[in-house]
């Protein structure tokens, strides 16, 4: 029988697995894209992934990645292969860069040129004999010419020249101006700022074809440079592997699948200057891999030898896998098991803990025998220190142990995050001070490593609150287009980079409704659900009825009608101020115009919870309800261990035997 396929093309942005027809998309394994801690996880990721698919079976796999020189290193084929045996993952491996596929898979079949422009940029051609000749491909610094990166590199600078008066005017400037909320010197001073900085200049790119594309004199410019270079990489590849007669190129790579103008004009450009017999786009490299493992990488039609020459190929033999078969990725689950036999677990955030530090507060919610944790991550806490986190590995290790005490299910943040919308004035200062720009920036990073800090340690939640544009578009102005579905597209666009990465890593998103949020109610919730969904991502809702209650809106009916939408639920209780005069005491609030109100334990309000959780049951709730301990009055150990008794009193200890008359 023969073995099963997979194939892995991993570039500057995204890594995409193939198996079965199945296809998985995580972010890059490229450390001069995203670093090598991050490359790290995501590899480790995927490699768990593949494992967990093949269960055992032996394939046949090709791992083309932009990573790998030319030909491939026997170091770097070792030390991959030696990681796709730790996974579990048996049989063949070819390892390879991402540009062989391309000039191995029909119809090039060994011989013609491929090009590659996506992140960054490389060039490979074979007579189909003995000559292979590479052109570039030496990362950013030594090459890229005609890449994403040159793109967004030359774009920036001839923004920066036309602001400072070196150069024409161009409408790239507010491209960036739109992208970054800010001038275009502070987007490029900030973008010098960031650790590994090719993927977020890559991502410039489509800035400069937009503004080329709307008739941008500076922009047409560099586009026609940039396709020049590509041109000339061209020629002499063809020209070091003494092409002759009819011969074919392919090109393959995101800039020109994302930009069909560029594509076009890349195409009349080679044919005006090499006029190859035929020009083949690959819009799907991993589909390519496949097509040139099969025809060549096993059996009875082995790569033409020039091309074995440059593939390193391995076999993988059985190996234990260290991760698991758990999907996620991270730290191993404690099995400690809940005490009651409800599908409905009981957690607790470890917000009320935040000026203690994480073992403290893992073991404060051990001992109150919470079956599960939200772990915060705000910097205004001091239980997680994700810039620490990010460069340590020890300290990796350290909350992975920590993460073994009780199963950590959500990473929460709610305080940087909220930068990513605003407010950007005073109010927020006590996050970070500094102008719009850099709290965007700064609430960006924030969201991304809680995404990866999830995956990190095998949570399926992600609990991020954005902030909201504009507060008052919730009241319709007389003559104005403006309404809250402009904050919800706004929300839409700012959110997309970390609900990519989410679903990259395997993690959900969990959105609350808040009157700081951009979802503030039952409503607004639904509309932004909606609105997500016409991106194609998802993201899923975490309910405070206390903080709907707190509003106006009835507490039972803010937990009903969800379905599956309704991933977890937040439990503490209300007091409502209802007399003319200002409250007395601690903890008083207010949400609005409306009148103050008080979070209490469980039990020391008004809300009705036994009907809360009644409404669970009744919805078949299965996720974690999480205690939330708010108040002023009690101590936090005290509230907390109330709050978790009085909802086990109110879920069943055993299964329920039903009516029995």
């Amino acid at each position: 029988m023969t073995s099963p396929l997979w194939a892995v093309d991993a570039g500057g942005t995204t890594t995409t697995l193939e198996l079965a027809g199945e296809r998985t998309t995580f972010g890059s394994v490229n450390p001069a894209s995203v670093g090598p801690e991050t490359a790290h996880t995501t590899l480790t990721r995927l490699l768990a992934t593949l494992a967990e698919a093949l269960d055992g079976r032996a394939a046949t796999g090709w791992f083309a990645t932009a990573t790998c020189p030319l030909p491939a290193a026997d170091d770097v084929v070792a030390q991959l292969v030696e990681r796709v045996r730790r996974a579990g993952v048996r049989g063949t491996v070819l390892v390879s860069n991402d540009i062989v596929p391309l000039l191995a898979a029909p119809p090039l079949g060994g011989r013609g040129v491929a090009l590659v422009c996506g992140t960054g940029s490389g060039l490979l051609a074979c007579d189909g004999q003995e000559l292979v000749h590479r052109v570039g491909g030496c990362e950013y610094l030594g090459s890229d010419e005609g890449s994403a990166f040159h793109l967004g590199l030359a774009g920036l600078r001839a923004a920066v020249r036309a602001t400072d008066g070196r150069g024409p005017a161009t409408a790239i400037g507010q491209e960036l101006a739109n992208r970054f909320g800010t001038g275009v010197q502070d987007a490029a001073r900030a973008l010098a700022g960031v650790p590994y900085p090719k993927h977020a200049v890559a991502a410039l790119a489509p800035l400069v074809c937009r503004a080329w594309s709307a008739g941008d004199a500076v922009a047409a410019s560099v586009v026609s440079d940039v396709v020049d270079e590509l041109v000339a990489g061209a020629r002499a590849a063809a020209a070091g592997a003494r092409l002759r007669g009819s011969w074919s190129l392919a090109i393959g790579g995101g800039v020109p699948h994302g930009s069909p103008e560029f594509a076009a004009l890349l195409r009349q450009r080679l044919r005006e200057l090499l006029d190859p017999v035929d020009i083949v786009e690959t819009t799907d490299p991993v589909a390519a891999a496949l097509s040139a493992l099969d025809a060549g990488g096993r059996g009875s039609g082995p790569l033409p030898a020039p091309l074995r020459a440059v593939v390193g190929q391995a076999e993988s033999t059985d190996a234990a896998s260290p991760y698991g078969r758990r999907s996620g990725g991270g730290a191993p689950r404690s099995r400690r098991q809940p005490r009651a036999r409800s599908p409905i677990e009981l957690g607790l955030c470890l917000a009320a803990w935040g000026e203690t530090d994480l073992d403290t507060a893992m073991g404060s919610a051990a001992e109150l025998g919470a079956d599960a944790v939200d772990l915060p991550t705000d910097s205004t806490a001091s239980l997680v220190d994700l810039a620490r986190w990010a460069r340590a590995p020890g300290y990796r290790q350290h909350l992975r142990a920590a993460a073994r005490t009780v199963p950590v299910t959500c990473v929460s943040n709610s305080r940087d995050t909220q930068l990513l919308l605003g407010p950007h004035g005073p109010h927020t200062d006590a996050v970070l001070e500094g102008p719009a720009w850099a709290k965007r920036q700064h609430a960006l990073d924030r969201a991304m490593d809680t995404v990866r800090l999830a995956a990190d340690l095998g949570a399926p939640h992600a609990r991020l609150m954005f902030g909201v544009p504009d507060h008052s578009r919730w009241l319709s102005w007389s003559g104005s287009e403006v309404s809250w579905e402009d904050n919800l597209a706004q929300w839409c666009e700012e959110a997309e980079p970390v609900l990519a990465l989410a679903a990259d890593h395997g993690v959900t998103v969990l959105v609350e409704p808040h009157p700081k949020q951009t979802l503030y109610d039952p409503c607004s919730a639904r509309a932004l659900l909606d609105a997500v969904a016409r991106t194609g991502r998802m993201v899923r809702l975490c309910v405070d009825p206390a903080n709907l209650a707190a509003v106006g809106h009835h507490p039972v009916d803010a937990v009903r009608g969800w379905g599956p939408w309704l991933a977890a639920a937040h439990a503490k209780d209300l007091q409502l101020w209802t007399r003319s005069e200002a409250p007395a005491g601690a903890g008083w609030s207010r949400y609005g115009p409306g009148p103050a109100v008080r979070f209490r334990a469980l039990g020391a309000g008004a809300l009705p919870w036994p009907a809360i959780v009644s409404a669970l049951q009744d919805e078949e709730f299965t996720g974690v309800l999480y205690v939330e301990h708010e108040d002023a009055l009690l101590p936090r150990r005290q509230s907390a261990e109330h709050s978790l008794r009085y909802l086990r009193e109110l879920l069943p200890q055993s299964a329920p035997e039903g009516r029995t008359w």
